[in-house]
């Protein structure tokens, strides 16, 4: 398990742990455990209406360099692979950043920065916080696929 100031990198297995940090993290890695998870066709799974909702992607894996970071606001991000390992760019959003125009509708911003790479293989996770807690997601692990099947867990930020 590595913790940082605004991210959490860790193993679904020990998910325990972070429950008191928000009084929805229960549900949400109550579905990453979901014994048919792999098999859920792509969309939106409602979990506790507007306050925790999962997203099963399939996602094309580019390059860490070609891949922008992003951040949120309203919402923690919860990411984890299910079908292969994903390369994550983490950084932590500086004044500049924080400073750029963000998209409200979409509660993201998007934009260039240098972040540390983390790879995550099925049965990991991990936390992004806002208002700081940026990553790039969806980058290819080194040797691994170009596509994989993955859940985004959106869980509001109280």
């Amino acid at each position: 398990m590595d913790m940082e100031k605004n991210h959490i990198v860790g193993r679904l297995a020990e998910c325990e742990r972070y429950f008191s940090l928000n009084p929805h993290f229960s549900k949400a890695f109550a579905f990453l455990k979901r014994p048919d998870l792999a098999e859920l066709p792509p969309g939106r799974y409602d979990i506790d209406g507007s306050s925790c909702w999962a997203n099963v992607q399939e996602a094309t894996l580019k390059d860490l360099a070609e891949r922008r970071l992003e951040a949120h606001r309203r919402y923690i991000d919860i990411q984890s692979p299910i079908t292969g390992p994903e390369t994550i760019g983490l950084a932590e959003m500086d004044a500049a950043a924080r400073a750029l125009p963000f998209d409200v509708e979409n509660d993201c911003v998007l934009y260039a920065g240098e972040s540390k790479p983390v790879t995550l293989s099925p049965g990991e996770f991990a936390i992004f916080f806002p208002p700081s807690g940026a990553h790039a997601p969806c980058c290819r692990a080194h040797g691994g696929p170009e596509k994989i099947r993955k859940v985004v867990i959106k869980v509001a930020a109280e």
